[in-house]
């Protein structure tokens, strides 16, 4: 042995970086659609991202929309909500389609950009009559928005889920 005893060989540093995986739970509970379903082209087309979309219930008046990953609030505006994870992946939750045009309206965010969030901590509280009534759609596009090209491997597409249900999970290398 050496003079500081035996000599340990460890994982080399290239396998010691092996990808890990990042599961994306329902911020509410809902029906899933494919990102393609929702009204919008621009989240339709997968430009934005990959990641699915959320339908509310029918019967839902209200839903308070939680976080789907631990991470920090890096953007939150009344109607939407990125969620960065301690590895640089950030989940956007977009509620409702053009409902920035809402001016705020039925949407109460429920803490400040730059808090810590863990997985089921409350985001948003949402009205959803504001929504109903102007005739918008109440589709909730979640979406992997950066790094970009990251593909999101569905849990869940064209079923019902509850409340922080794996949605789909992400193999972020490391």
């Amino acid at each position: 042995p050496g003079r500081h005893g035996p000599r340990l060989r460890g994982p080399r540093r290239r396998d010691a970086r092996q990808s890990v995986t990042l599961t994306v739970r329902a911020p509410f509970s809902a029906h899933v659609v494919p990102l393609s379903e929702v009204p919008d082209p621009v989240f339709a087309s997968g430009v934005v991202g990959d990641g699915c979309a959320l339908v509310p219930t029918a019967a839902e008046d209200c839903v308070t929309v939680y976080s789907p990953i631990n991470g920090v609030v890096t953007k939150l505006k009344p109607h939407a909500a990125i969620v960065t994870s301690t590895r640089g992946v950030s989940i956007l939750v977009h509620l409702g389609i053009d409902t920035v045009s809402l001016h705020g309206k039925g949407f109460a965010p429920l803490l400040e950009e730059g808090d810590v969030v863990a997985t089921g901590d409350p985001l948003i509280h949402w009205d959803l009559a504001p929504v109903r009534d102007a005739t918008l759609s109440p589709c909730v596009p979640i979406i992997v928005v950066s790094p970009p090209g990251l593909a999101a491997t569905s849990h869940a597409r064209g079923s019902q889920v509850s409340i922080l249900d794996p949605i789909f999970s992400i193999e972020d290398p490391a």
